[in-house]
């Protein structure tokens, strides 16, 4: 079964403060808990990111010569 119920901010806080001091620390550390998952899980552009192509060392190195060949053409062309 499940309960869905629309509720305002502020009627949230107003039903939280009566509850009983024992009941609010158990929410705080459920929803303490629940903040800590979410700050865990990566963001979907975190997913993005770590899922995309990566260059081996060997590539990396080409890509560096290439662009230090292309400065050098632009150095050179500029005087």
């Amino acid at each position: 079964m499940r309960l869905s119920v629309d509720l305002k901010f502020e009627q949230l806080l107003a039903f939280i403060s009566q509850l009983p001091l024992r009941e609010k620390k158990r929410l705080v550390k459920a929803v303490m808990q629940d903040i800590d998952q979410q700050e865990k899980e990566p963001t979907n552009l975190q997913k993005l990111l770590l899922s995309g192509p990566t260059w081996s060392d060997e590539e990396y190195k080409a890509f560096l010569d290439a662009q230090s060949e292309v400065n050098q053409i632009g150095k050179d062309a500029a005087n």
